[in-house]
C-alpha cells in the first residue's frame, strides 16, 4: 500500500507544475487508487482486468449475429441479456477461480472489516 501511495506522490508531483488542481485530487484520492493494493497479490489481476465484461459483450455479440446483426425487438433484447446474465452467473458461481477460492478467507476478512459485518 505505501508503494502505492510513493507512486501516486510521485505522479502528483510531476502533474503538479501543469495542473495543480488536478495534483490535489490525485493526493485527495490516493487511498480510492490504492484500495486494490490491500488484495493478496494473486488476486488482484482479477480485480483490475475487464476479462468478464468483454466475455459477457462476446456472447450478447454472438447473440446479435445469431438474429441477423439486430435485435428485433426491445424484449428480444431483455430476454437475451437475461439469459446472458444467467449463464455467466452459473459458470461463475459453480467453478470459481482457484485463486479466488484459496484467498477466499481472507477476502471475506478483508470484507468484514471494511464493512463491519459479522462472519457468522
Amino acid at each position: 500500500m505505501e508503494e502505492g501511495r510513493k507512486a501516486i506522490l510521485s505522479l502528483s508531483q510531476l502533474v503538479q507544475p501543469f495542473s495543480p488542481a488536478r495534483a490535489k485530487r490525485l493526493l485527495d484520492a490516493a487511498d480510492k487508487y490504492c484500495a486494490f493494493l490491500n488484495f493478496p497479490r494473486e488476486v488482484r489481476h482479477y480485480l483490475y482486468t475487464n476479462n468478464t465484461s468483454e466475455s459477457f459483450n462476446s456472447t450478447l455479440a454472438r447473440f446479435e449475429e445469431e438474429l441477423g446483426g439486430y435485435f428485433p425487438s426491445l424484449r428480444s433484447l431483455e430476454v437475451y441479456l437475461y439469459v446472458s446474465i444467467h449463464e455467466s452467473n452459473s459458470r461463475w458461481k459453480f467453478r470459481p477461480m482457484s485463486v479466488i477460492r484459496y484467498y477466499s478467507y481472507h477476502l471475506k476478512q478483508l470484507h468484514a472489516s471494511r464493512f463491519q459485518v459479522s462472519l457468522d
